[in-house]
């Protein structure tokens, strides 16, 4: 065979292989045994929706949230717990006591708790009006909100700035912008958000628009910057979690599958093999994913799977998601790597936007 004919069919086999590899179904269909499908089904037990941010997907009973958990609204920290209402009154009165017993660096910011806040009426908690620490001058304010509902607890905390002391009087008038007193509008805004908070079990998915977060529910359109962040492992096996992120404000100018040059050179160094990678389309979502395999010394190096939705879009009426699965250390005995494939797909297959949100 002369070299023009060689060429001419090593181009052909790029040509063949290259549509193959565009017309074939993603993601492909693993054939699994009898013994690794019985795996997949005990893993996929029981399966509850559960509302993420915006978002709702399906993750079996076995799959549980540690304490650990990041929500924020507007850089600011929205805490939760389950407790009574004994319990949560006892934990107004002991920090009350609390914030009363801190003493300032300098004299002249004390007090420390400025001023108690209460609810409007039929609402549970108190706001309290404090210095941002003890060594900042009183001008700079903390007002920290402890909220009640449906058996949760919600605290929170917002700056405000207070320079209405005499002795701020030159800065007032040098420094308008910084030194005003904004803590009635900081005021008005923290009881607002406290009128949308609402307890709510694990399974509970709200029938009205609204942010979900641990034990909570935010209700409404979008009180500004969105970020929540949460991670479950699976008690069935403890070496499997799965991890979300979601917020309205990413948007990046390039995709996960646009960076796949820069991602797969970062692997080949850190020794990672990608198992599989693709656009999806899931209900109404258009996603994209990357799976891959590490060395398996701890969770972090062994499979790691990542789904992205919206991720160079990302606003109120199409929240960024991030969903990953981090499963090590490897081997796992337990579970094998066409098992957790499997697994993942299925998962992700319930993946959706709120009902109402669509």
């Amino acid at each position: 065979m002369n070299k023009s004919k060689l060429v001419l069919v090593l181009i052909s086999v790029v040509i063949v292989y290259s549509l193959w590899q565009w017309l074939k179904p993603y993601p492909s269909k693993l054939a699994l045994t009898e013994q690794e499908y019985i795996v997949v089904e005990n893993l996929l037990t029981n399966r509850t929706p559960r509302c993420i941010g915006r978002y709702i997907i399906d993750l079996p009973e076995s799959f549980v949230l540690p304490d650990a958990s990041l929500v924020q609204i507007n850089k600011q920290n929205v805490e939760t717990k389950r407790m009574y209402l004994p319990a949560f009154e006892q934990r107004i009165r002991l920090r009350e006591q609390e914030l009363r017993n801190t003493r300032t660096v300098s004299a002249e910011d004390a007090p420390f708790l400025r001023q108690i806040y209460s609810l409007p009426d039929g609402m549970k908690g108190v706001i309290f009006d404090h210095n941002s620490s003890d060594i900042s001058p009183d001008v700079f304010r903390h007002l920290e909100a402890h909220f009640y509902n449906n058996g949760v607890a919600f605290k929170t905390i917002i700056e405000a700035v207070n320079p209405d002391s005499e002795r701020y009087e030159k800065k007032r008038k040098s420094d308008p912008d910084l030194y005003r007193n904004d803590v009635t509008q900081k005021l008005t805004e923290l009881k607002n958000l406290l009128s949308h908070l609402k307890g709510r079990k694990e399974n509970e998915i709200p029938n009205t628009t609204g942010l979900c977060i641990p034990d909570g529910f935010i209700s409404g359109n979008a009180f500004g910057d969105e970020d929540v962040a949460l991670s479950y492992q699976s008690a069935v096996n403890p070496r499997l979690h799965i991890n979300f992120s979601t917020n309205n404000f990413i948007q990046e100018d390039h995709s996960l599958l646009e960076r796949s040059a820069e991602i797969e050179s970062g692997l080949l160094l850190s020794k990672i093999r990608t198992l599989m990678k693709g656009n999806r389309k899931i209900n109404t979502l258009t996603v994209e994913e990357w799976l891959s395999s590490g060395t398996g010394e701890d969770a972090a190096s062994g499979h790691v799977f990542r789904l992205l939705v919206n991720e160079k879009t990302g606003s109120n009426t199409t929240p960024f998601l991030s969903v990953g699965l981090s499963h090590g250390p490897l081997p796992d005995e337990a579970l094998s790597e066409n098992e957790v494939i499997t697994f993942w797909e299925q998962l992700t297959a319930t993946l959706r936007m709120q009902s109402n949100m669509m």
